[in-house]
């Protein structure tokens, strides 16, 4: 009876399916952290079980145990695993099938004889003694009450803490999605709650900086189409004269203050690829609540350019007033291309003169947007970022979403663990300074026509690779669930932090020799192993701990 059930430890960069045995992944039996650290490992779990699962609780013993939070891996389907034109080898599949993700708080669960994943988050304080510690990991099989399975992993806690971060990630908030996937009104008081919830698990993951609806976005909506209104600016016109209301905005504020996000990133003024057009703005204009901009407003029209004019100055003092001042940045609009250089210059250079004593950044591929100035601060997509890093552009923000897939870092479910977990090297060794992903808890179908399940359509229907639109799952209680593919984002920014702890004891060039020791690391040159990274965390914990 005591080989019915099996249990091996393995690192938090593990992607069990069900199909897989032990034998693929390696053992993991020992680790460092640092004090203030999220450590997280994982475990495989099956049962020899011929009628239905057998019951077992999950419990970890040892001093950090009140530190650690238990999580059943759920598996989702996929069916959309990649863009099939941009694809390479380093997948764990292009078929579509059932793939590990969601992580569920529990310390109960059934196991067959397949291959179960468990997943463990260690959230140590900053007033930890540092000491090595053992984290015994136990099975409880209900049925037999007896204990089945025990695997011990050491965790050292080195004599050094983790810092602060010090790049700016933000990953957009879609304020309508809630409201639409939880059917309340949005800013009702449920609906706050609901951000609330969201917001916090938001800053837990690792973000600082955050989408700001002062109009509601222009993003991933069907032209002649429209999102639900989450304007947070509310705009009076009597006889052609604006005033505007702040009341949301400050609670939004507020809020941000409350959880640690310490930037905003006002959403943009103009349409989506292009800045042909205004985004939608709902006003009382003349007594009457109706929308008075959209995609029949030109962007440099007189009438709307009107409006930014007289809004960017009293927004503007409104966010330094709310304990913002020079902690905010404004977007023109989206992913411009080439054929869009003439409407977004224009665009921009009839409010630029508002708006550049503050970071105007975009997302984009193109250097010569660069080159000709009209983007000064870029946020360049990873698979052109590196002409970016060779001509050392200052203050350089990188993102990926759909179309980065091949040779690239992303966070897809059907990429190795390491594959999201390297972005943090590759962020330390060209010196990047901020993140940006679109989609944190987008719950459409492509440019937002309809609401989709995200257990069961992780894609938008088609649209996207399986972890580009979303990186937690909306619970029926309103809060959010962690997914796999989201935290490994998380491990990046953590691996970042640590790197940084070490430069200030042994300075940046010994933190480079340590992440090229394995060769050159660029945004698209890495090693392809998930032994790198470990062996680099350790490797840097040491050097912060003053240890070799």
């Amino acid at each position: 009876m005591e080989n019915t059930y099996k249990l091996k430890l393995v690192s938090g960069m593990t992607k069990a399916r069900y199909e897989d045995t032990f034998l693929q992944f390696p053992a993991l039996h020992s680790a460092t952290a640092l004090r203030g650290d999220t450590f997280m490992f994982a475990a495989l779990a099956s049962a020899a079980a011929t009628h239905g699962g057998l019951n077992v609780t999950v419990t970890v013993e040892g001093a950090l145990a009140p530190y650690i939070t238990t999580y059943v891996v759920d598996h989702v389907p996929v069916r959309l695993t990649n863009y099939r034109d941009k694809g390479d080898d380093d997948y764990l599949s292009y078929k579509p099938g059932l793939f590990p993700d969601v992580l569920r708080p529990a310390n109960r669960t059934y196991l067959m004889d397949m291959t179960h994943q468990l997943y463990f988050i260690a959230r140590l304080p900053q007033d930890i003694a540092p000491d090595t510690y053992t984290v015994d990991v136990v099975l409880f099989s209900t049925d037999l009450q007896a204990e089945v399975a025990r695997e011990t992993l050491t965790l050292e806690v080195l004599d050094a803490v983790l810092p602060t971060q010090d790049i700016k990630n933000t990953m957009w908030f879609h304020y309508d999605s809630l409201a639409d996937y939880y059917n309340v009104e949005v800013f009702s008081e449920r609906h706050w709650e609901i951000v609330e919830s969201f917001m916090k698990t938001y800053v837990q993951m690792g973000m600082n900086t955050i989408l700001t609806p002062i109009f509601t976005p222009p993003l991933d909506t069907v032209i002649g189409g429209e999102r639900p209104t989450v304007q947070l600016v509310d705009v009076t016109r009597e006889n052609g004269k604006y005033t505007f209301s702040f009341e949301k905005l400050e609670r939004f504020c507020a809020l941000c203050h409350k959880l640690g996000i310490t930037d905003l990133e006002i959403a943009h003024f103009f349409t989506q690829w292009g800045a042909a057009h205004a985004p939608k703005i709902m006003a009382t204009d003349n007594g009457t609540y109706r929308r008075i901009f959209g995609w029949e407003s030109e962007a440099t029209g007189e009438d709307y350019i009107g409006l930014l004019r007289a809004l960017i100055p009293a927004l503007k003092q409104k966010l330094d007033e709310l304990g913002f001042q020079d902690h905010y940045f404004f977007h023109i609009s989206d992913e411009p291309s080439s054929k869009n250089l003439e409407s977004y210059a224009a665009a921009k250079n009839a409010i630029i003169d508002l708006i550049d004593d503050h970071p105007v950044r975009d997302a984009l591929s193109k250097f010569d947007f660069y080159q000709q100035g009209v983007v000064k601060e870029p946020i360049v997509c990873t698979d052109h970022a590196d002409t970016f890093v060779k001509a050392n552009v200052p203050d350089l923000w990188v993102y990926y979403c759909c179309s980065q897939s091949q040779g690239v870092s992303n966070r897809f479910y059907t990429m190795p663990g390491y594959r999201a977990r390297v972005l943090g090297a590759q962020m330390y060794r060209t010196g990047s300074t901020g993140f940006l992903q679109w989609g944190y808890n987008f719950y459409y179908s492509r440019t937002s026509q309809y609401l989709i399940n995200p257990y069961l359509m992780n894609d938008g229907d088609f649209a996207y690779p399986a972890g580009d639109s979303f990186a937690v799952y909306p619970n029926n209680d309103g809060t959010p669930l962690l997914s796999l593919h989201g935290v490994l984002f998380s491990q990046a920014l953590l691996d970042l932090r640590a790197m940084k702890a070490a430069e200030a004891v042994v300075g940046r060039d010994a933190v480079i020799e340590a992440v090229e020791a394995q060769g050159r690391i660029d945004y698209m040159h890495y090693p392809r192993t998930e032994s790198y990274l470990l062996t680099l965390r350790d490797t840097v914990n040491r050097m912060a701990a003053g240890k070799k």
